[in-house]
């Protein structure tokens, strides 16, 4: 038996180079990952792959054709493609490998049973050998990828939670400086974590600086006054500050009504205003005047 296989193998040796040119286009025509794939790249790998083949069928060494299989499944799991192209390309080099055997064959009749099953056998263990260790890197790629996303999230979270500071500035009294464009998303967590952070402190009075807001449209205007609403219903008070010329233009051509808000001019006049509210005030050191 394998003097017959060992003939199969040299006879398929000169054609092998325009085997692996064609295996290689079929690969690239029927799955995008090996399209977007180097093809010299891909023709190598699919040239080895048939070399390995028939060098383990010819001395019964399989042990190249096997760790040629472990080096494409990691180095396609790494690469990101999926289960579903490993089994293309092993569908297509099982019919590659047939084909060579018919082609030899076809003239001669001296393929046997036996002879086909000691191809499959070891077309089944490069298989096997391929999925196991694909899989295996896909696994700890996509736990890498998903570890990956939580980190980002996290960051992200934690860019939000410094880009929305909530600041006791004094007892009972919150100050939210808002900086940058507010968008919906942005604007829903500030409510969000102000009203957390009222309840949480019992706050009287929020002071709400938007002097670093560059440009406030209808929804941000909407959620400002939305947040002063909740606010007020568990019994803050809110303080607006900071409204440029040219946001208040924008604020009066929208209509917005922000009568219920008291206004101050900057953040020293809000906490004046605040101060206020609950019976103190901001006055000179004594110390001065005794010098």
């Amino acid at each position: 038996m394998p003097k017959i296989l060992a003939d199969i193998a040299a006879f398929n040796e000169a054609r092998l180079p325009t085997i692996a040119e064609i295996f290689t286009d079929h690969l690239r025509a029927q799955q995008a990952n090996y399209a977007a794939m180097d093809r010299a790249t891909l023709l190598q790998a699919v040239t080895t792959s048939l070399q390995t083949l028939w060098h383990a069928v010819s001395t019964e060494d399989v042990q190249p054709f096997l760790a040629h299989a472990r080096t494409i499944g990691e180095a396609r799991a790494a690469s990101g493609f999926i289960a579903g192209d490993m089994f293309a390309a092993l569908n297509e080099l099982r019919h590659v490998a047939w084909d060579m055997i018919e082609a030899y064959d076809r003239d001669r009749k001296v393929v046997t049973v036996s002879h086909v099953r000691r191809v499959e056998d070891i077309l089944q263990a490069f298989g096997q050998t391929l999925l196991t260790s694909f899989s295996q890197v896909y696994r700890e790629v996509q736990a890498q990828i998903h570890d990956q996303a939580d980190r980002i999230a996290a960051q992200q979270q934690t860019i939000r939670e410094l880009s929305t500071p909530i600041l006791p500035l004094y007892e009972g009294i919150l100050v939210l400086p808002l900086v940058g464009a507010i968008d919906s998303f942005r604007a829903g967590q500030m409510m969000e974590r102000l009203l957390t952070a009222i309840a949480e402190r019992q706050s009287d009075i929020v002071i709400i600086d938007i002097t670093g807001v560059p440009v406030i449209d209808t929804a941000v205007a909407n959620y400002l006054l939305q947040t002063a609403r909740a606010a007020q219903l568990i019994g803050t008070q809110v303080i607006l500050v900071g409204i440029g010329p040219e946001i208040a233009q924008t604020i009066v051509q929208l209509g917005v009504d922000l009568s219920n808000i008291i206004i101050g001019a900057s953040l020293q006049n809000g906490l004046e205003l605040a101060l206020s509210r609950i019976g103190r005030a901001i006055k000179p050191s004594m110390e001065g005047y005794l010098r």
